[in-house]
């Protein structure tokens, strides 16, 4: 069976004076996005893993809709390679599931998988979905809401 990953950077964050970056909120304009990245996503994700960030966790559930959530540490300081670990940690158990991240991870491991099908920044809320037949990932779609408005 095919395996399916949707790699989504976190959605625009706010910058309160004060506030610690692991409990940095989501801006207004997070709200805005959440909606037609949710719509796009529809019922493909089966499961999210966002980083415990809150700017992660809180876009986790605006678009997530009945999805479970299991927020995982690691995915707020990992590097690409600690990345994948967890992915193919969480896909032991499903195939189909969406990370969230933040910079520079998303958007270096967004164009690692892709290889020469896509070089970008990846934008906040920005999803990259990546399908694994045998070992290796291909670039199925990719996606910001700014192409979606």
């Amino acid at each position: 069976m095919a395996k399916r990953i949707w790699l989504i950077r976190h959605g625009k964050s706010a910058r309160p004076f004060g506030v610690l970056d692991h409990d940095r909120p989501l801006a207004p304009r997070a709200g805005e996005d959440a909606g037609p990245i949710r719509d796009w996503l529809g019922d493909g994700p089966e499961l999210f893993v966002p980083s415990t960030a809150r700017r992660a966790v809180d876009t986790a559930r605006l678009i997530a809709g009945d999805c479970p959530l299991r927020p995982r540490a690691e995915l707020y300081v990992a590097s690409p390679s600690e990345f994948l670990d967890v992915i193919e940690e969480e896909l032991v158990a499903g195939d189909r599931a969406a990370f969230i991240g933040h910079n520079p991870a998303i958007t270096t491991l967004v164009n690692h998988l892709a290889g020469s099908a896509l070089t970008v920044n990846v934008p906040t809320l920005g999803v990259a979905e990546f399908v694994r037949e045998e070992m290796s990932w291909t670039l199925a779609n990719y996606v910001t809401p700014k192409a979606l408005r």
